[in-house]
């Protein structure tokens, strides 16, 4: 059987950087276990596969696949898979209308609809705002043994742990230690240890690590990110969208959105990618209700790089 697939790279608006993917847009007639092979196969951080929405409505159904297993849904096959189906003319409701403007869609993921705005300039989709689910968080991290398996999992010193901010395990979808340091250096000096990293992914229950500084420069509204999954396959992601919206959350919880919060939202932009030579942009606006965050949109770009066929 072969298969159709197109490679994107997403969270940029260049080719050769970002985060890469692969789409097989009509994935009927394929098994999950035959999904999870094309995923090994190809080995990025992610692949998704098309199927025809469950709820007529939808734009369709999105099935994502690490390495490794299969996932309720991720932020850059989300915001890629979208602008590979617009591409494609798969997406009936981006055909029509003025060159330029929003189109709302909804497709469906592995917790249940998902909103995207598709985002048109001169009559294509190259960006996309994604909601993510509803916010949810764990008690901080405060015992010094904690963080200190913390801090030697990604391989930095424990004087290396923000001061004042704790680590804390967020979800909008999926769930993610959310681990700030004291400064990009420290960011950018973080290698990996897979064995002791896998021990706490397994203790506190998260699909992985995303560690985080303050980039100063130029305006400080900028925040350097990386991000270690090893138990899900995939040992560093150069843009991780499912671990943006719970920093957007994580921020909102303890004060501390660059720029702060203004009307009831904040706005800030993660790099990511940087050490891995795959720079990434990711744009947070995290809603806050009552001093609490209510939601979180993560928006992205994304270029189509490769097509082909599969032989399954």
């Amino acid at each position: 059987m072969k298969v159709s697939f197109v490679t994107c790279d997403v969270f940029t608006d260049r080719p050769f950087t970002g985060n890469p993917l692969l789409v097989v847009p009509d994935a009927r007639g394929l098994t999950s276990a035959q999904m999870q092979v094309v995923a090994r196969e190809i080995n990025y951080s992610e692949s998704t596969f098309v199927l025809p929405p469950k709820n007529a409505p939808h734009a369709y159904l999105q099935r994502t696949f690490v390495p490794v297993k299969e996932i309720p849904y991720a932020g850059h096959p989300t915001v890629g898979t979208a602008v590979v189906m617009a591409a494609l003319g798969k997406v009936a409701s981006v055909a029509p209308g003025p060159p330029d403007g929003i189109v709302p869609i909804t497709i469906e993921v592995g917790f249940g609809p998902l909103g995207l705005e598709l985002l048109k300039a001169d009559g294509r989709v190259s960006r996309v705002r994604m909601e993510q689910g509803k916010p949810e968080w764990k008690e901080p991290v405060v015992g010094d043994d904690v963080k200190g398996q913390i801090a030697a999992a990604l391989g930095v010193p424990f004087d290396a742990l923000h001061p004042e901010l704790p680590p804390q395990a967020v979800g909008t979808g999926n769930t993610f230690l959310i681990v700030p340091l004291a400064s990009v250096s420290a960011v950018s000096s973080a290698v990996a240890d897979a064995r002791l990293l896998g021990g706490v992914e397994k203790d506190l229950g998260i699909l992985g690590i995303f560690f985080f500084a303050f980039d100063p420069a130029p305006h400080g509204s900028r925040i350097r990110a990386r991000m270690f999954a090893p138990g899900a396959g995939v040992p560093e992601d150069p843009a991780t969208g499912s671990a943006a919206g719970p920093l957007g959350v994580y921020l909102a919880l303890h004060g501390a959105v660059p720029g702060g919060v203004a009307h009831g939202r904040g706005r800030f932009v993660i790099d990511q990618g940087i050490e891995m030579g795959r720079p990434s942009d990711l744009d947070v606006t995290v809603l806050v209700e009552n001093g609490r965050p209510s939601d979180v949109r993560v928006e992205g770009g994304a270029v189509l790089m490769m097509r082909g066929e599969i032989d399954v």
